[in-house]
């Protein structure tokens, strides 16, 4: 019976333990370091020659201001020199100070493009799925990509997990 009891609580207890590490209260830049697990990954449902693979963005920011008054920019780049290895993700938002952790991410201009491609059909102009603020710093934001799918000739490209991004005035 005591055996019992004491495996009963350490259940409980590890299971408080990973509940809370995994919560948004607790997301950082450092912890995304310790854990890239939880890292935004790029699952890829292809026609071409990535056929079910998985890539993650090798650069991601977020401005305060851009282009057009009253709206942040996201902007994130995979990396690569092949056509098919080469994407970029830009979203125009309102304005960030104005958002906070949980808030959805609504977009007013969106496009997933495959930047060294000719083909106009290799980029999207809207997404399935849901981006919302994980966390904001003084100088980053921590957004959660729940789900977001992108369709165009290239295949279906869906985002999961959390970003990143530094946080810059302009």
């Amino acid at each position: 019976l005591l055996m019992k009891r004491i495996f009963t609580f350490l259940t409980v207890c590890a299971a408080a333990l990973v509940l809370t590490s995994c919560s948004k209260d607790n997301m950082s830049p450092e912890y995304l370091d310790r854990n890239p697990s939880k890292t935004a990954e790029i699952r890829i449902t292809s026609k071409g020659a990535f056929k079910n693979t998985v890539k993650m963005f090798s650069r991601s920011e977020i401005y305060k201001k851009s282009d057009i008054k009253g709206k942040s920019r996201f902007y994130a780049f995979s990396g690569g020199k092949m056509v098919y290895e080469a994407f970029a993700l830009s979203i125009y938002f309102d304005n960030i100070d104005r958002l906070n952790p949980g808030d959805t991410i609504t977009p007013s201009r969106c496009w997933f493009s495959f930047i060294y491609s000719s083909d106009s059909n290799a980029t999207a102009y809207e997404y399935d799925g849901k981006i919302s603020v994980a966390k904001k710093g003084k100088d980053y934001v921590i957004l959660d990509f729940h789900q977001v799918k992108f369709d165009c000739s290239f295949g279906e490209y869906t985002i999961d997990g959390y970003l990143n991004c530094p946080l810059y005035e302009e």
